[in-house]
This record gives C-alpha cells, sequence and structure tokens, in this order.
C-alpha cells in the first residue's frame, strides 16, 4: 500500500506530459472535416461537393475570401473562394497564386528545411516544393498535388488537393487525429509591379519564419464505417485531458484526507 500513491502520481505525471502535443501550437483558428465523397478538382467550388468543409471567411485588399478544408482517407482537399476584379493568368507578368505552407512539425517554431509547400496557379499551374538546406523553396522531384483555377463571377476559385502521406519524404505525413499547421499566401498579379500580397491567419507575413501564429489543419478521423470522427463529441486530447484532470483532483483530495486523518 505504501507504493500505491507514490505509482498513481508517476501515472499522473507520464500521462500529462504524453498530453502535451495535443496542446494546440497556433493562432487558435482550426479546420477540421472528414467527407467520404472527393471534390472534383475542376477550378469550380461546387456548395455540394465542399459541403462537409470546415470553412471560415475574412477579407483582404482584394475583397471577401473563403477558406475551405476536408480530407478524405487518403487526401487533404482545400479551395478557396477569392473575390478579385480578374483572373491573372500570365506568368512573370501577372499570375494569381494560392501557396499553402505546412508546419509538418506542428510545434510553432521556424519554417524550416524539410517544411512542406504547395501551391496552385490559373492556368492549372500547380507547384510542388520544401524548404531546402538554404532555407530556399526547391522543386519536389515527386510531383503529388493536382488541382485548378477558375473564376466564377467575380470570385477566382482555387482548388487543390494533396495526398495527407504520399510516402515522400518532402511531403506531410498525417494521421488520423494529427494536427499539422498551415499558413495561407494569395497572391495577386504575381511577377507585376503592382502585385499584391495577402495571408491567412491575418496579421502573418508571406515572408515570416515564425509558425507560432499560423492555423491548424487536424485531420479528420473517417465516419463513413462506423468509427468516431470529429463531429461525434468531444476529440480524443479534450477527453485524454479531462481524465487526466479529475485524475489529479482524486490524487490531491487523497492526500488532504490523508493528512486531516
Amino acid at each position: 500500500m505504501k507504493y500505491t500513491q507514490p505509482l498513481i502520481l508517476s501515472i499522473l505525471l507520464l500521462a500529462s506530459i504524453l498530453l502535451i502535443p495535443g496542446i494546440k501550437a497556433h493562432d487558435g483558428t482550426e479546420f477540421e472535416a472528414y467527407t467520404s465523397t472527393a471534390p472534383t478538382m475542376d477550378g469550380v467550388i461546387n456548395d455540394d461537393e465542399w459541403a462537409d468543409a470546415s470553412t471560415t471567411t475574412f477579407s483582404i485588399p482584394e475583397g471577401e475570401v473563403t477558406l475551405y478544408v476536408m480530407n478524405d482517407r487518403r487526401s487533404l482537399f482545400i479551395a478557396a473562394k477569392v473575390a478579385d476584379n480578374t483572373l491573372d493568368e500570365v506568368v512573370n507578368v501577372g499570375l494569381d497564386i494560392l501557396t499553402i505552407d505546412f508546419d509538418v512539425r506542428h510545434d510553432g517554431g521556424e519554417f524550416t528545411v524539410g517544411e512542406d509547400t504547395i501551391s496552385i496557379g490559373a492556368r492549372n499551374r500547380i507547384g510542388d516544393g520544401f524548404v531546402g538546406p538554404g532555407l530556399d523553396i526547391l522543386d519536389d522531384s515527386q510531383i503529388d498535388v493536382d488541382g485548378m483555377v477558375g473564376r466564377i463571377g467575380n470570385f477566382n476559385h482555387f482548388e487543390i488537393v494533396h495526398p495527407i502521406d504520399s510516402g515522400d519524404a518532402n511531403d506531410i505525413a498525417a494521421a488520423y487525429g494529427q494536427t499539422i499547421g498551415a499558413r495561407f499566401i494569395f497572391f495577386d498579379q504575381s511577377g507585376h509591379d503592382n502585385a499584391v500580397i495577402s495571408v491567412f491567419p491575418l496579421g502573418v507575413g508571406a515572408d515570416d519564419s515564425s509558425q507560432a501564429n499560423w492555423a491548424d489543419i487536424t485531420i479528420a478521423t473517417p465516419t463513413d464505417d462506423g468509427s468516431s470522427g470529429s463531429s461525434g463529441g468531444l476529440p480524443i486530447t479534450e477527453i485524454g485531458i479531462i481524465v487526466v484532470l479529475l485524475g489529479w483532483a482524486a490524487y490531491f483530495g487523497s492526500v488532504i484526507r490523508k493528512r486531516r486523518s
């Protein structure tokens, strides 16, 4: 019996340490949504196709932007509906581009060697890159990106897809329930003297090396096989935190009772 209390204390300490990686490392914006039906990458953000997505809407100098994020069992789907007066399509003269940088380690640290970056520009100009040894962006020899850009009314539609885990050492390698950081960069007329660069989360710079204020993307657990998903109650991390807190409360309660007796 004399070893019971130290054993319980050790278990609680270990559980608390293991839960630390689940704490969000970024600005608090989180995307998490599962879809059983992959959207078509045709440059048209169809409401039915993206109905399952986690979304957020904000404003940049060009106007309103809505971001859509979701995943199925294999891929991460990202779309952006961006208000703009034109769709600029000429490389090195004026090109509209959506770039997503990933904090693969989800540590809120520096955007550094090995981090993943993808992009989609007008006329289906796709990019799959990574941060190289010189901290510059290098093209990945294995292209694991697809997508399309279109224009509907006064909005440019960007759609892009990237594997959750392609097996490429230069890509994200995520599992269900895992959270990665992301920065979304919008280039308007890239290559032109009047080019405008906007970033979400707002307040983050396109050249900032710090990932502390990036958004979070949690790879949602499939919900089409009877397993619990992101909308079915509390996530695993939050449940674990509650259990550990209850354990600490019970432990300190037993210590207080023991001293009083």
